[in-house]
C-alpha cells in the first residue's frame, strides 16, 4: 500500500506524522502514526516510522532498549491476527519496542495473515534492538530468501558474520544469496533496453546524492532531469529532484518555482509545504543582505531613503510572514517546544516583545533550546523596561554556556549594558572583565574596562 492510497483523513495524519519526525517529536508522532498502521496495516512506511519514533522516544525517556528491554509479557486473545498486531502495538510496543517475544509474535501473526513484507518488520526490530541476536538475524535472512529478496538476505548474513566470524551457516548463506542475486541481475529476466534504463537511472541517482558535485556534474544532472521532465511533467520523483538540484546550484527563484509546483502535484504535503517556506525565508534574508550591503557601500546614493524604506519594507514583510508561519505550526503541534521557541523568535524579530514572552517561557523547557530563549527572553523584558526581570534571565543563561563563545559574550555584553542602564556599575564591569580575560578585541569591551581604571 502506498501514501496515495490513504483516505483523506488518514493522509493528513501521515503528513502531520513526518512533520513530527522532522522536529524529532516522536511522542507526537507516535500518537499519529498508531490510528495510521491499525487502519492500514500494509501503509509499511508508517509501520517504520512508528517503531523509529518509539524506540526514539524510550531513549529519551532513559528506559533501556537493549538486552532485556523492559520485559513486558503480553499474549493476545484475538483469534484474527491483524486485531492481535493492533494489541500488541497498544500494550507493548509503545513501552518495549525492542521486546524479543512481543516482535517474534507479530512476526507470526503477520505470516498467519499472509503479509511477509509486514511480518519482516517484526524481525527487522529484534535485529535493530538486539543486533547479538543471531538467531532471529537467521529467521530474517531465511525469511528473506523464502520472498525471492537475495540482496537483504545478503545483507542480514553479512551482519551475522560480522558478530560471528565462524558462522559458517552465515558465511554459506552470504554466497547462496549472493548467488541468487546474480541470477535476478543478469539480463536473462530483462531486455537490454530495461538494463540501460536502469542502468542511466542508477548513474543519476549516484550523482544526486553526491556530495561536493562540481558546477559541470549538477549542469549534467539537471540536463538529464529536464529531458525527463519534458517527457512527463507531472512526474512527481523528477519535479522534486529537478528543485533539489536547482537548490543546489543556488537558483533558488527556480528551486522555489519547481517546489510549489511539486506541491501542486501534492497538496497535502505537509513536508513540501515546510521546505518552501524555508528556502522562502533563505531568499528573502538574502534579499535584505544584498540591501544592507548597498545601502552600507553606497551611503550617499541619490536614492538612499528610497532604498532604506524598501529595506525597511522587507523586513517587515519577512517577519509579518515569519509570525503567521510559526503561529500555524504551533496549531498544528501546540506541545512542540521547537515550535514555540520559532513562535517566540518571529514575535520577537517583529518587536512583538508582549506576544514572544509566553512563547519563550515555554520554549526554554527544551533543554536543547533553553540558553537562546533565555537569551532572547530577557532581551524582551529590556525592551520592556522590566529590566530587573531581564538581568536574572541573561544572567541564567550566562550560566548555562561553560566555555566562552560568540553567544555567551553577546549575552554578557547585554547584560553588561543592563547593569550600566541600572546603575550597577559593579556588576556592569564583572560581566566585561569576563569578556575582556577571553577576547581583548570584542566590541569596545576594552576601552571600557581600561577606562574604569583611570
Amino acid at each position: 500500500m502506498n501514501e496515495a492510497d490513504l483516505d483523506p483523513k488518514l493522509l493528513n495524519l501521515w503528513k502531520r506524522a513526518l512533520l513530527a519526525c522532522e522536529q524529532l517529536n516522536w511522542e507526537y508522532v507516535i500518537s499519529l502514526s498508531l490510528p495510521v498502521v491499525k487502519a492500514c496495516p500494509t501503509f509499511l512506511n508508517a509501520r517504520l516510522l512508528l517503531r523509529r519514533a518509539e524506540g526514539e522516544f524510550v531513549k529519551q525517556q532513559k528506559k533501556s532498549l537493549f538486552g532485556g528491554g523492559m520485559n513486558i509479557s503480553f499474549k493476545s486473545q484475538k483469534k484474527d491476527p491483524i486485531e492481535a498486531i493492533n494489541e500488541l502495538e497498544d500494550n507493548v510496543f509503545q513501552k518495549d519496542p525492542f521486546n524479543v517475544k512481543a516482535n517474534q509474535e507479530f512476526y507470526e501473526l503477520a505470516m498467519r495473515a499472509n503479509l511477509p513484507e509486514l511480518a519482516a518488520i517484526g524481525l527487522e526490530t529484534i535485529r535493530a534492538g538486539h543486533p547479538t541476536n543471531t538467531k532471529a538475524a537467521h529467521q530474517l535472512a531465511e525469511h528473506y530468501m523464502s520472498q525471492d529478496m537475495p540482496e537483504k538476505a545478503g545483507d542480514v548474513y553479512r551482519s551475522i558474520v560480522k558478530q560471528d566470524p565462524r558462522d559458517m551457516g552465515a558465511i554459506k548463506g552470504e554466497k547462496d544469496a549472493a548467488a541468487r542475486q546474480s541470477i535476478k541481475r543478469g539480463n536473462w529476466e530483462m531486455g537490454f533496453d530495461q538494463s540501460k534504463k536502469d542502468s542511466s537511472e542508477a548513474s543519476k541517482l549516484e550523482l544526486l546524492n553526491k556530495q561536493g558535485m562540481t558546477r559541470e556534474q549538477m549542469d549534467e544532472v539537471y540536463a538529464q532531469l529536464y529531458a525527463d521532465y519534458e517527457v512527463n511533467p507531472a512526474d512527481m520523483t523528477t519535479v522534486k529532484r529537478m528543485a533539489d538540484i536547482l537548490e543546489k546550484m543556488e537558483n533558488f527563484d527556480q528551486a522555489l518555482e519547481m517546489y510549489r509546483y511539486a506541491l501542486s502535484l501534492s497538496p497535502s504535503d505537509v513536508s513540501m509545504q515546510r521546505k518552501i517556506e524555508l528556502l522562502n525565508d533563505k531568499v528573502q534574508d538574502m534579499k535584505i543582505a544584498e540591501l544592507e550591503t548597498e545601502i552600507e557601500s553606497r551611503p550617499d546614493a541619490p536614492d538612499i531613503d528610497e532604498r532604506r524604506a524598501q529595506l525597511d519594507e522587507v523586513k517587515k514583510e519577512r517577519g509579518q510572514k515569519a509570525v503567521v508561519e510559526a503561529r500555524l505550526r504551533v496549531e498544528r503541534n501546540p506541545t512542540d517546544k521547537g515550535a514555540r521557541f520559532d513562535l517566540g523568535q518571529a514575535y520577537y524579530n517583529a518587536g512583538m516583545y508582549g506576544e514572544a514572552i509566553p512563547e519563550l517561557q515555554q520554549a526554554r523547557q527544551n533543554p536543547n533550546l533553553r540558553t537562546k530563549a533565555l537569551y532572547m527572553l530577557g532581551m524582551c523584558f529590556a525592551s520592556k523596561n522590566m529590566n530587573d526581570l531581564a538581568a536574572g534571565a541573561l544572567g541564567d543563561a550566562a550560566k548555562e554556556i561553560s566555555l566562552m563563545d560568540n553567544t555567551k559574550k553577546d549575552i554578557l555584553y547585554s547584560l553588561a549594558m543592563l547593569h550600566e542602564k541600572m546603575g550597577r556599575r559593579d556588576d556592569y564591569l564583572e560581566a566585561l572583565k569576563e569578556i575582556y580575560n577571553n577576547d581583548y578585541g570584542y566590541k569596545d569591551v576594552a576601552k571600557r574596562v581600561e577606562a574604569s581604571y583611570g
